[in-house]
Order: structure tokens, then sequence, then C-alpha cells
């Protein structure tokens, strides 16, 4: 039996219990019922999301159930990523006539996806399914199954691409240059962006540390242009970085923060690129 360390599944043991009179009026064709509430993505980034069911349990019967243990499968686009058995160390009650919601969520970590993939897909099928088993007061146990179905994106990170420097001044005492940069959105889908958070290093010394202004939003496979207007002071930061940015093609790095909004969810990440620019001198 595979067991790939791409997915993690758990149990919450903590569900809230309603208390119901009847089910809708109509016949109860199980003591058991499963039915699925919602599916949440969440915890999205480039490494990996986590898909989570939240399934409610139904007890039918004027019998008081437990659930005791579950058995299941993931998996991605229809073939099998993971199997285990579970007997959980503290069963979650299930009373006579009473509801509860319970949550399975599936850690997925994209760098394991890859044979389960067709080329350039966006995005997967996540499929989870199973047997709950429940017992009752004597012991006695039901078997429930499961078969739940999500759909989750493929998140690209944004590339980031140098432009060269744009040099006002240059002398021996400071420097006025804007810093430019192409951040385009290789997805499928908008990424609404609301806060950029950078720091900017030249030959690894940090020469600017904020948030980005202006119109960050990226729609779905846009690039955008961004530019940061610096001024140095030599004198006061001293003479290696006059060195560095007198070179033909001075090194920088540039680290982001991304926090954006998505058709998927809420995305926050890091972004870091490296790389020797030239210049490109203008009054």
């Amino acid at each position: 039996m595979k067991k790939p360390l791409s997915i993690l599944l758990t149990v919450i043991a903590t569900v809230s219990l309603v208390a119901v009179d009847s089910v809708c009026g109509y016949p109860a064709r199980k003591n058991i019922e499963l039915g699925l509430r919602e599916v949440k993505i969440g915890d999205l980034s480039s490494s990996g999301l986590t898909i989570s069911f939240h399934v409610w349990m139904q007890n039918n019967s004027s019998r008081n159930y437990a659930l005791v243990s579950y058995q299941y499968q993931v998996l991605i686009n229809e073939k099998e990523y993971f199997r285990q058995p579970v007997s959980l160390e503290r069963s979650i009650d299930l009373p006579a006539g009473s509801q509860a919601v319970i949550n399975f969520p599936v850690r997925i970590s994209y760098q394991y996806l890859k044979p389960y993939l067709t080329e350039a897909r966006q995005q997967a099928t996540c499929r989870l399914s199973g047997d709950l088993v429940f017992q009752d007061e004597k012991k006695k146990t039901e078997k429930v199954s499961l078969n739940l179905r999500a759909d989750f994106p493929i998140f690209k990170l944004p590339q980031i691409r140098f432009l060269s420097l744009l040099v006002r001044d240059l002398t021996l005492g400071g420097a006025d240059f804007d810093f430019r940069f192409v951040l385009g959105n290789p997805n499928p889908y908008d990424l609404l962006i609301q806060n950029i958070n950078l720091e900017l290093l030249l030959e690894g010394r940090s020469v600017y540390s904020g948030q980005l202004a202006g119109d960050k939003t990226l729609a779905a496979g846009e690039s955008k242009t961004y530019s940061l207007p610096l001024m140095l002071d030599f004198f006061e930061q001293g003479r290696e970085l006059r060195e560095g940015l007198e070179k033909d093609q001075p090194s920088f790095t540039l680290k982001l923060r991304i926090e954006a909004d998505s058709a998927w969810g809420w995305l926050d990440f890091p972004l870091e690129a490296t790389a020797a620019i030239g210049k490109e001198f203008r009054r």
C-alpha cells in the first residue's frame, strides 16, 4: 500500500449537537444518514491547500449512537492516492434524534500531484470516500458510506521579471533612480491583490522596506509593471552602495509578501527574486 505524504486527513472531534423532533416529516430510510453541508478551500499557497468537507450526521433512530471508527481513501482525478483505516481514541456521540457536524480536512501538497494531473491542467478533483462505523449502547455496529467530491485549483506563484534601472542621477554623493519590475499572474483567475509588502536589497544591503502603492490587482494572465522611485545618500549609507550601483549590472534582490483574494479564497504568500540589472540613464 502506497503512503504518499501529500495528504493529511484528520477528524476534528469537537462537534456541536442539535436536537431535532423529526426528520422533515419523512420516514427515515436509515438509522443514521450523512450529508455534505459545505466544502471550504483554505490555506491556499504555492505549496498546496486544504479542502475541508463539512459533513452532517443525522441519527433518525431512538437509540444512542457513537462514531467509533472509519476507513477512507482519497482519489485525485479518480486515481487512488491514499487509503487508511482509523480508530478514534475518543468516540463522537450521536444521541437519539440528534444531528452533528464533523469536519474532514484534507491537506494537499502540489509537489506530489504530478503523476495524477494531465498536462496544463489548471484544476483537479479530490474525492473522499469510505465507511463510518457507529456503535449503539448494546455495542451493535452500523456502517454508513461516505462519498464526497470537490474541485481544487493548481495555484501558480506570480512571476517576477526585473527591468533595467531608470537612473536620473548618479554621483559620488548619491543616486536618484527608479527600480522597476514586472509581476505576472499565470493563473486562469484574477488575483485581487490587497497588499504588497516589499524589501529591496542592493548588493545584499537593504535600501528600501515598505508597502507598494498603486493599483495592484492582476487579472487572469495579466502582467503589470511597478516602479519604485529611490534616492540614496552614499555619505550616510556608505560607499559600498555607490560601488555596487556603479557596476555595469548591479545585483538586486526583491522580497515580496502578497495578500490577495481570488475565486478560490484568500491567498498569503512570499515571493523572492535576485538578478543583475542593467542601467538606463535619463535626465
